[in-house]
């Protein structure tokens, strides 16, 4: 008679799983805040800037200082020494700080009716709402390939009454949306079938946001 035959033995251990979980526990988040280097040389550029460079006499103190913080925050958003939110904070503090700019020239209702535009816009494409008045458009006039850009035309001037940001507007809601138009078509893009559906919705699309810039519905 055939013995059965013992299980494997097994190398793992309670103690070995503890330490991986452990490890596992006890693992940090990538480092998302400041990068020390690219941080030191957008500094530097400013005070080099407001204090090894001669100020020309037309111009007054502030003035060079402000256009030192301008040069500052450029360079800062270029190489990334923060993030985008925060470095643009950062430096808006410092003008504050500093007394380059007071705090009155911020109580200005146009550019906080600037910024209440965008939180509202951000929130109209969370919500997906944006998506679903595009939708809309496509669902009444998209027949056929005209009627689909004729849709997408009219749902760019209805939506950029709430969203300002033409770039919000395009890669947010339109281009997602274009891109599975064109998928569904076969019109995929790098590709010669991108010439079917996908460049012609595009093109006019594009076309379109121009022409809702100037005529003055979106800034």
């Amino acid at each position: 008679m055939s013995t059965p035959s013992s299980p494997l033995p097994s190398n793992t251990s309670p103690t070995s799983n503890t330490n991986r979980h452990r490890r596992r526990r006890f693992s940090l988040p990538p480092w998302k805040g400041a990068k020390p280097i690219p941080l030191a040389i957008s500094i530097l550029i400013g005070i080099l800037f407001r204090f090894a460079i001669p100020k020309p006499h037309q111009l007054s103190t502030k003035a060079w200082q402000l256009l030192a913080i301008f040069l500052t925050t450029i360079s800062g958003l270029i190489i990334g020494s923060l993030p985008v939110g925060a470095w643009a904070f950062l430096c808006l503090t410092l003008t504050v700080v500093t007394k380059t700019l007071t705090f009155a020239a911020f109580t200005n209702e146009v550019i906080w009716l600037i910024v209440a535009s965008f939180f509202f816009s951000r929130g109209f494409i969370k919500t997906g709402l944006g998506d679903r008045v595009a939708l809309c458009f496509v669902s009444w006039l998209g027949k056929n390939t005209l009627g689909l850009s004729y849709g997408l035309a009219l749902s760019e001037a209805a939506i950029s009454l709430a969203i300002p940001s033409t770039t919000a507007r395009a890669g947010g809601i339109f281009l997602p949306i274009i891109k599975s138009l064109a998928v569904t078509a076969d019109s995929h893009p790098k590709d010669d079938s991108a010439k079917k559906l996908g460049a012609y919705l595009v093109q006019s699309q594009l076309q379109e946001m121009l022409l809702v810039y100037c005529r003055g519905l979106s800034r």
